[in-house]
């Protein structure tokens, strides 16, 4: 019996030095709250009246989620490996729209692909503010 509780105590060690992938998001329901979880492991979450606080209970409930997971032969997930991009992609386009592109970025003054990356990243960090703010306007409302 000694062995076995070693034996889970290790894995259990094994999953927590494991890289999941934390989320935490905002739920506009009886008041709002934030929930806390792992992409690999949607039946591991915590909620908090804070981000802060979603984290800390995820954190504190993980260790013995996965001991319980072990112990009633549940199987965990492994973490998915982080991907590594090398920043190159082939975009397909129609010929007009390639033309329009490299028109504009010739009257910036600047390269095609300049342009391109410039463009793309002022739209997601538009993207990005406009969540926030959603999420600030939500928070206000309820």
């Amino acid at each position: 019996m000694v062995t076995k509780n070693i034996n889970i105590k290790k894995q259990v060690e094994y999953y927590m030095n494991l890289p999941y992938t934390m989320t935490v998001r905002y739920l506009n329901e009886q008041g709002g709250y934030f929930v806390a979880g792992y992409i690999e492991l949607p039946d591991l979450t915590m909620t908090g009246d804070t981000p802060e606080e979603a984290v800390k209970e995820l954190l504190v409930e993980k260790p013995e989620w996965f001991e319980s997971c072990l112990k009633q032969g549940i199987p965990i997930p492994l973490a998915i490996e982080p991907q590594k991009y090398s920043g190159k992609i082939i975009v397909r386009m129609p010929p007009s729209l390639h033309e329009s592109l490299i028109r504009i970025a010739e009257h910036e003054g600047v390269s095609l692909n300049q342009y391109m990356v410039s463009s793309l990243a002022k739209s997601a960090g538009r993207d990005e503010v406009n969540k926030i703010k959603k999420l600030h306007k939500e928070k206000q409302t309820a």
